[in-house]
């Protein structure tokens, strides 16, 4: 009991110097310690901090879908505040990696905050290793993901980013990848009575046979299938070598990555087949995993090129008839809306041929490049009563105001108005039946 009074009577002694409780029970994560430092400011009423929250925020509900590898240039715009956020698949056995480079503003800082999204559509943040804009995190089981990216309040530019997977392991059988792999994981054994629980890789007797990560020698045995075995234990996997020609450690041992463990045979059930290794992998409560995607690397990517950043951080417009806003960079990814002619969205990334937009309304998607135009000419000029229903922003309030009236350059269209851009050049949206 003394303990939690000299507990209490220490907080509230730093509580009188001054100092919060909340800076003693920090939040865990940089992110969520930024938050708390805005909304502890003077700046927490402020309607930016609103909006840079708000930003955060919707984007955890509305994803860009992709699969990995994923690379694109993206523009964050430092007076608004924005985010996006990425959805994409990972297997167990892979690493995500996430790297960030600023390209247009080197001194920016970016937040990368990894989620499982779980059965239900909850998101349970995951607590990846980050640092200088660099996250990794291994995926201990096969889930939807989602990544955020927003940069600190005031800070933005042009950056280069790409979320891509490797293998966890080292292969089991040196100078082999995972492309020699020639029986694979749940293929059919015995008729179809049981299912392989491991992978199969063949190469000549006595080749050497390497741990695939640290750890420490479980069993040594003999068995009626596996023949000549080797078990190793590392964390919560164990890892099963079989088929040996010859075991070459004890019961205890520990073993680094590239230890030899034994050789290759065709012992067991395998007397009758070309010598090969059996490895498998096995969780807690001994279910087996497959073992393909700890040893398989996403191919690489290409680079971008620095120059299609100047199509972004701009208005576009449609160039085609009727165009589908989809959900991921392919025609196999699910259609949003479609488009019509002439209706304006903002650019805010590129990947491969492929535009990430946002719709005035915040609708956001991918286009093919191809069916897209820029829009650095007007479609025309419009005349702007002086009674007209003016808009500041899409989403702000409708006015009135003498003063925007006359000739405008008239931009594209979208949800019944009109972007125009004044003789003064402001630039407004103005109700259809108005012009």
């Amino acid at each position: 009991m003394n303990r939690y009074v000299i507990l209490f009577a220490l907080v509230l002694a730093l509580s009188c110097q001054g100092t919060k409780i909340d800076r003693i029970l920090r939040p865990a994560s940089p992110y969520e310690r930024y938050v708390q430092d805005l909304t502890s400011s003077t700046l927490k009423n402020s309607s930016m901090v609103r909006a840079w929250i708000e930003a955060g925020e919707e984007v955890l509900s509305n994803p860009n879908g992709v699969t990995l590898p994923y690379r694109e240039l993206s523009s964050f715009d430092k007076a608004v505040p924005q985010a996006v956020s990425f959805r994409f698949s990972a297997r167990e056995g892979q690493r995500i990696s996430v790297s960030l480079t600023a390209l247009s503003d080197t001194s920016a800082t970016y937040f990368l905050d990894l989620f499982e999204i779980q059965t239900n559509g909850e998101l349970r943040s995951v607590k990846p290793e980050v640092a200088n804009e660099q996250l990794s995190y291994a995926v201990g089981a096969s889930y939807e993901y989602l990544l955020r990216v927003q940069p600190e309040l005031l800070t933005g530019g042009v950056i280069d980013l790409s979320i891509t997977y490797n293998g966890t392991l080292a292969f089991p059988v040196p100078g082999k990848s995972y492309l020699d792999i020639a029986s694979f994981f749940g293929a059919p054994r015995d008729g179809g009575r049981r299912t392989h629980e491991g992978v199969d890789v063949f190469a000549s007797r006595g080749t050497p046979v390497v741990a695939v990560t640290n750890g420490r020698v479980t069993r040594v045995g003999t068995n009626r299938l596996g023949g000549n075995t080797v078990s190793v234990s590392s964390g919560r996997y164990s890892f099963y070598y079989a088929h040996l020609d010859s075991q070459l450690v004890g019961m205890g041992r520990s073993v680094k990555v590239g230890d030899t463990l034994g050789t290759v045979g065709n012992s067991g059930n395998a007397i009758t087949t070309a010598p090969h290794l059996h490895f498998g992998i096995y969780a807690p409560g001994r279910q087996s995993v497959d073992p393909i995607y700890f040893f398989r690397d996403a191919p690489k990517q290409a680079p971008l090129a620095v120059s299609d950043s100047l199509r972004l951080a701009r208005w576009a417009r449609v160039r085609g008839a009727v165009v589908n806003l989809r959900h991921g960079p392919t025609t196999q990814s699910a259609v949003v809306l479609r488009l019509n002619r002439g209706e304006v969205f903002w650019v805010e990334g590129k990947t491969r041929d492929w535009l990430r937009i946002r719709l005035p309304d915040q609708t956001q998607g991918y286009i093919s490049e191809s069916l897209v135009e820029v829009a650095d000419d007007p479609l025309g000029k419009k005349e702007i009563d002086e009674n007209a229903s003016l808009r500041a922003g899409w989403h702000s309030q409708d006015f009135q105001h003498p003063d925007f009236a006359g000739l405008a350059e008239w931009w594209g269209s979208f949800g019944g108005y009109d972007l125009i851009t004044t003789s003064a050049g402001v630039e407004l949206w103005v109700r259809h039946s108005e012009i």
